[in-house]
């Protein structure tokens, strides 16, 4: 029933865009959910993240905010499209850096993924939307999306409900493990297709930054050479 009735918001958000335009939600504007002049207004992300961890955009920034809450909650899919782009073009340096690493193999790129049941209520995974515009705006083939290695197997409260950072990282542990369905042959051979693998994690918002180093010390804990995580907004 859940997914139906996301099919049909879906369907109803697709028609809504080509008839009447999504208006910008930073100055009204009608034509996209954030217009290229809001985006040149938005502030750069100016609070430390945990090492490793990088982001773009600073999340109490009030268009920004709109952005992420229409993202995740109000089915509009084509905003993942524009973010994946902008953290594309704001990382490409760090991308560059990576290339050093990866010995000519592509650069894996793995979304924060979302349990079963949250995955089924919202319809979709916002993290695996950005993540697919941000492989896609590479003129290049230098990315692998992968967004079934890691795997969210309970529920937890959403980072931004919870105020002491000790309790955040507390939050998240033991939530994310290996998929060992990935491979059908063997766990051993996921953590194979992993070792000495250069990879991006990636996520729409970062607070902390408990989730995504969660994610990458079990990456390093199963062979990846180089890991680091991306976030739009932090």
């Amino acid at each position: 029933m859940e997914n139906i009735k996301n099919g049909i918001l879906w369907i109803f958000n697709y028609i809504l865009d080509i008839i009447a335009p999504t208006p910008c939600v930073g100055c009204k504007k009608r034509g996209e959910i954030i217009c290229d002049n809001c985006i040149s207004t938005l502030r750069q992300a100016e609070r430390e993240t945990e090492s490793n961890i990088l982001a773009c955009f600073d999340y109490r920034d009030e268009i920004m905010k709109n952005v992420i809450w229409n993202l995740k909650y109000h089915h509009r899919w084509s905003i993942a499209r524009k973010l994946g782009k902008l953290l594309y073009e704001n990382m490409i340096e760090e991308i560059a850096e990576l290339e050093i690493y990866t010995q000519g193999s592509p650069i894996v790129v793995i979304p924060v993924p979302i349990s079963k049941s949250k995955n089924k209520m919202r319809g979709y995974n916002q993290a695996e939307k950005i993540a697919r515009s941000f492989c896609n705006s590479s003129p290049r083939k230098i990315f692998e999306l992968r967004n079934n290695i890691v795997i969210k197997i309970k529920d937890t409260l959403p980072q931004a409900k919870i105020a002491n950072r000790n309790k955040r990282l507390k939050n998240v542990q033991g939530v994310f493990i290996i998929n060992e369905k990935y491979n059908p042959n063997s766990k051993e051979q996921t953590r194979k297709s992993l070792k000495g693998r250069t990879v991006i994690v990636i996520d729409d918002v970062t607070t902390t930054g408990g989730t995504i180093t969660e994610i990458i010390k079990i990456l390093k804990k199963n062979g990846v050479k180089k890991v680091i995580g991306l976030a739009v907004a932090h």
